[in-house]
């Protein structure tokens, strides 16, 4: 990231974390930016720093080796050194290039052939499995043939033929989506999720434009608006609380869920406890299982009250929910890492740092990819390795952690 990239994210994130307020004396810019990296700026007020974590994914100040000049900061070079502000290691890339370009091009698709509608049915469901399975390096390969596809199947499609691409279409731009937040390419996330959105509609199937606002509620965990999430869920729910079949109900269910999340962000406890009560009643009448492309059932709503503790500032609660329970092989690998790098979080915080490492590896059993590229994990990484002794596994974790994807 440039130093006018970085100067223009934080200013962006400023407008997100502080609506209203009058941030022109609060702006930066990339000579701002040079002055932080060499020092000059040592510690800057409380709503840069607030930008500057969200920008760059760090928990506290000190991860970006921002310290009050009224402490002093140990570290390797002795007492009272301080380290000067760095931007995190990037994240393991794959290459997006021919997603943006097939994107940039949806109602102008390059010609080619489109497959008759069960072929098309079989390779959408190959690349949800892929998701579901966090391969992106393969997705990230094989998404952007199948969206030109796509797009000249709508174009050429009508009435029943039409709703039906538009559901494939759907599921196809969640795909693409995966990669673009997993990535941390979070406008470009946005803006697939706008055109997901727009071509669920085309479906009529109020289940498919449920599972596409669940799906647009992660913008809400970066966009410093969790109520607003919160809020667009429960709507969402509302709107499909008739429907009686199984996928709808998980549908609904999945709302609730990921609504009792944002709520704990935005300290909402008693809106999360009720989202989270909804999401546990309907999952008793599911089975674990895969609805429409999202998981959904008894496993999946405990993995989400573990981050839901943990969002909620108490990670006591977190170990609790979480006591004595293995994610059964019927949950998709990605939340079946999640779970455990969440774990890893929880322990952290209660200062079991050994058991944390344990969950990092249970983490990176379940899911390798998604394990390696999580945000969660780098702070992990940062915050065991002054606690963790030297030559224990650890080392080999944070070593795999901080490789390529490959």
């Amino acid at each position: 990231m440039s130093r006018v990239e970085l100067a223009d994210a934080v200013n962006a994130a400023l407008d997100r974390l502080y609506p209203g307020r009058n941030l022109a004396p609060l702006y930066v810019d990339f000579r701002w930016v040079g002055k932080l990296e060499r020092g000059e700026h040592r510690w800057p007020s409380p709503e840069r720093r607030a930008a500057l974590r969200q920008v760059l994914s760090a928990v506290a100040d000190a991860d970006l080796g921002l310290y009050s000049p009224r402490r002093t900061h140990p570290d390797r070079n002795g007492p009272g050194s301080a380290e000067p502000f760095r931007v995190p290691a990037t994240t393991p890339e794959v290459d997006l290039s021919g997603l943006r370009a097939c994107l940039d091009a949806f109602d102008i698709p390059p010609d080619g052939p489109v497959r008759p509608a069960a072929e098309l049915r079989t390779a959408v469901d190959h690349v949800v499995r892929l998701r579901l399975t966090s391969n992106y390096r393969k997705l990230a390969i094989v998404i952007p043939a199948l969206l030109d596809e796509l797009h000249r199947a709508q174009r050429s499609s009508i009435h029943a033929r039409r709703e039906f691409t538009a559901a494939l279409l759907t599921q196809a731009y969640r795909a693409a989506d995966a990669l673009a937040d997993k990535f941390g390419h979070h406008d470009l996330s946005a803006r697939i999720i706008t055109m997901m959105t727009k071509v669920a509609q085309d479906t009529s199937d109020p289940t498919v434009i449920g599972t596409a606002q669940y799906v647009r509620g992660e913008l809400f965990f970066h966009n410093g608006r969790p109520e607003l999430g919160r809020m667009l869920l429960e709507e969402a729910a509302t709107s499909i609380s008739g429907i009686s079949q199984p996928a709808g109900r998980a549908t609904y269910g999945a709302l609730h869920m990921r609504a009792a999340v944002l709520a704990g962000l935005a300290r909402q406890p008693s809106y999360a406890h009720d989202h989270l009560r909804e999401a546990s009643e309907c999952a008793r009448r599911l089975p674990d299982g895969e609805y429409h492309g999202t998981a959904f059932g008894p496993s999946s709503v405990r993995i989400h009250e573990v981050t839901l503790a943990l969002d909620s500032g108490e990670p006591d609660a977190a170990l609790r929910a979480a006591a004595g329970w293995v994610p059964p092989a019927s949950v998709p690998s990605e939340r079946r890492s999640h779970f455990y790098i969440d774990l890893a979080r929880a322990h952290i915080q209660t200062g079991s740092p050994q058991r944390a490492v344990e969950s990092l590896w249970e983490a990176r059993t379940a899911a390798p990819e998604h394990t390696r590229i999580h945000p969660h994990v780098r702070d992990a990484v940062s915050a065991l390795r002054p606690v963790v002794a030297s030559g224990s596994s650890f080392d080999e974790f944070a070593t795999w952690a901080a490789g390529a994807i490959g």
